[in-house]
């Protein structure tokens, strides 16, 4: 019966301080001279201030992600472009050949003993002649 009461007790405190909490929200604004809020009253800080925050997360964005996105992309366009027969040349799915043949946007590539066509743009890249793999027994 003891721990009853005591539960009873906790939860007209709990309620009394929900609604003087509210009833503190609800009160009206203290007139504070203007002298005395701008000498001990922290402010805001200036609206400049996050401008110049926003302009710089941009500008960070613009140098570091889009910048360096674009210009990855405007070298690959270039390549594409300059595609000619007897490039070595490796697939977005990993198959190397060389091209034999480049029509407007299908590559012929030798492979082996058989030539392949591909769309253009699956060609990822040229293969480096530092990075050939060994021959399997």
């Amino acid at each position: 019966m003891k721990l009853k009461s005591v539960f009873s007790n906790i939860s007209k405190i709990v309620l009394s301080s929900l609604f003087v909490t509210q009833v503190f929200a609800q009160a009206a604004p203290q007139q504070v001279p203007a002298g005395a809020a701008a000498a001990g009253a922290p402010q805001g800080a200036p609206a400049w201030i996050n401008f110049a925050l926003m302009g710089g997360i941009i500008l960070f964005m613009w140098l570091f992600v889009f910048r360096p996105q674009s210009k990855r992309a405007k070298e690959q366009k270039e390549f594409l472009n300059s595609l000619t027969p007897g490039v070595e040349v490796i697939t977005a799915g990993g198959i190397i050949g060389t091209v034999t043949e480049v029509k407007e946007n299908i590559v012929s590539l030798n492979v082996g003993n058989s030539t392949i066509r591909v769309v253009k743009s699956s060609i990822s890249g040229r293969l480096d002649t530092s990075s050939s793999i060994p021959a399997t027994k």
